[in-house]
């Protein structure tokens, strides 16, 4: 061996017994803090408990559930990019008794199963459907495109699903609902701030859609049992528009601050607030009084109208057209992938309200995550409010479920299976704590992680679960998974903690849905239907989810299909055509080296 080799091997060696040791510290520490993360974890489900939250959400203790995923895939053909995206569905029937539940019935989706799209366009247009915009030009993502098409995929789905039978009432989706929800929040005020969106100007039912029709659905998700929106920061403008659609009337001025403002702190923000609704939005009547015009009323409507259409016209292409463009305003406009995600939010969106309006359980099921709130935020703010005692600080594992994962393991003779975390607001995804004790008689200090901005609270709610360990080894378990749900009113608790967030103008309280004592009953209906899914002995469906894992290997099998058939029909297209073969080059010119280097090695 030469010295570079032994060079080489020496610091590979010395690097990993590093790691190994590093990794044996964060172990120790673990079990130092064993009693603490015990704290945050609760052993099985109360089957009284989800039989009161189904009674509550389904009216029955029994109901029907749908199972979605998707998939995608993109292809080159000439100087043509093909994209693909679709999902799939699994329909079945679960049944809630005192022994817990039981999945009844599974079958393959008939009047809904599916819903997919291949897009063909020019490698020349990639950069203006697929681009992002920055100081350096435009920035082609390759998978941008069809990860924003597979995820509206998804939630068209289950919104047809919801749509064509009342009778489901519970929807699985295998993706971060609270995650996408804040991400698409954020990147669509960016997007709607260039003017430059495809749903603005569209013609709907309910009048044209405007730019502040999409500004104010994509902030406004209005549930009075909720407190939503919010009176605070960013959210006040929306607050107000929000409670002068529920008064039905003009409301002084006076009368407003009242209602939003407690003990008056804000009144000197809401009457700025009120001024740029007035004179920079044109949203309220001229006078003294506040009260919308009439085309506000009906901003939802004519968004949410929108918002399907765009989808439909992708996903159920009209005969001759293409599923990104869309005419309109006397010409042709292009859907690119801020387009989609900001109809990925709406969609979004209404399935939310269908969850609160119809009584629909809405679980989002999370394989992998890096997120760290529920040890860096969450344990930090328990506390400090005295209601967990952390013996030194919970380990760093760099993820909430790495820790998780490894506790379970060094723990596994006391921890059974199904287990859960405490479920926590999603606004602590956001939530930095400042100190490690409470302000006197008020609550817990801290700051938003990013531009000191803290998402909305009360919206979703979020949990670790692990679902399975073997009976001979209890130390061989399954993956811990992430779930997230939204918060239902009257059967999630909206009192107790508050958190005191300085943005700038004042002290704003914040009051989140966290688990102290008393879980919600909607917790034990989570689990008790996760719990009733896990159990099929297929490895990589042991401990997850077998009506997720059906639809995943139909996704996969009808993408294995429909490739081989899009992709001939893109060729047969190109050969017939009477466009000058010599000018279609084969690939990039980086492609093109690699395949003559391959063919050359042989």
């Amino acid at each position: 061996m030469s010295s570079e080799h032994e060079r080489i091997v020496g610091s590979v060696r010395s690097s990993t017994q590093k790691l190994v040791g590093k990794f044996s510290e964060k172990i120790e520490s673990m079990r130092r803090s064993s009693a603490a993360i015990r704290s945050l974890i609760r052993e099985g489900y109360s089957a009284d408990k989800a039989i009161f939250a189904a009674r509550s959400l389904f009216g029955k203790e029994e109901a029907k559930f749908v199972a979605v995923d998707g998939t995608m895939a993109q292809d080159r053909q000439l100087d043509m990019i093909i994209f693909y995206a679709g999902a799939y569905a699994y329909q079945g029937k679960i049944i809630f008794d005192e022994s817990g539940c039981r999945m009844a019935e599974l079958n393959e989706e008939t009047s809904s199963a599916s819903v997919s799209s291949a897009i063909p366009i020019y490698e020349e247009e990639e950069s203006s459907v697929a681009g992002k915009m920055t100081e350096a030009g435009a920035e082609i993502d390759p998978m941008r495109l069809p990860s924003s098409l597979m995820r509206l995929s998804e939630y068209y789905l289950a919104m047809k699903a919801l749509e064509v039978d009342p009778g489901v009432k519970v929807v699985l989706l295998d993706r971060t609902l609270a995650g996408e929800f804040g991400h698409l929040v954020w990147s669509a005020r960016e997007w709607l701030e260039t003017g430059h969106s495809a749903m603005e100007g569209m013609d709907t039912p309910f009048g044209t859609v405007s730019q502040s029709d999409l500004d104010l659905a994509r902030m406004l998700n209005p549930n009075k049992g909720l407190l939503l929106p919010p009176p605070r920061s960013q959210f006040i403008r929306y607050a107000i528009v929000e409670h002068l659609i529920s008064a039905g009337k003009e409301v002084s001025e006076e009368e407003l601050i009242r209602a939003l403002s407690k003990g008056g702190g804000k009144a000197e923000r809401i009457r700025r607030e009120l001024q740029r609704l007035r004179d920079e939005y044109g949203l309220l009547e001229p006078g003294e009084g506040c009260r919308l015009k009439p085309h506000v009323w009906a901003y939802w409507e004519r968004v949410s109208f929108a918002a399907k259409k765009v989808a439909e016209h992708i996903f159920e292409t009209p005969p001759g057209e293409h599923p990104l463009i869309m005419k309109g305003g006397g010409g042709e406009r292009w859907i690119c992938s801020d387009d989609l995600d900001l109809v990925s939010l709406f969609i979004l969106q209404r399935l939310l309200r269908m969850a609160w309006d119809n009584g629909v359980l809405l679980v989002g099921l999370i394989k992998d995550t890096m997120a760290y709130e529920l040890a860096h935020s969450v344990s930090k703010v328990l506390s400090a409010t005295g209601r967990i005692g952390l013996a030194g600080n919970v380990p760093d594992f760099n993820s909430d479920k790495a820790l998780l994962q490894n506790y379970s393991v060094v723990e596994a003779m006391g921890l059974n299976t199904p287990w859960r975390t405490i479920e926590y607001d999603s606004c602590f995804r956001t939530a930095i704590p400042l100190c490690d004790a409470p302000a006197p008689g008020h609550g817990v200090k801290v700051k938003g992680a990013h531009k000191n901005v803290i998402s909305n609270e009360r919206t979703f709610v979020k949990a670790y679960v692990q679902l399975w360990r073997s009976n001979n080894d209890p130390a061989i378990r399954s993956h811990v998974f992430a779930y997230d749900r939204p918060c239902y009113p009257g059967l999630d608790n909206l009192r107790g903690l508050v958190l005191l967030h300085e943005d700038g103008e004042g002290v704003e309280m914040i009051e989140p849905v966290l688990e102290c004592e008393e879980g919600s009953p909607v917790a034990d209906l989570v689990i008790a239907i996760l719990s009733s899914m896990a159990g099929e002995v297929i490895p990589e469906a042991l401990g997850h989810n077998f009506p997720l894992f059906l639809a995943d290997k139909k996704a996969k099998l009808v993408l294995e299909v429909a490739r081989q058939t899009y992709l001939a029909t893109v060729a047969y297209e190109l050969a017939k055509s009477r466009l000058d073969q010599q000018i279609l080059f084969n690939t990039k010119f980086r492609d093109f080296r690699s395949e003559i280097e391959a063919i050359r090695r042989g």
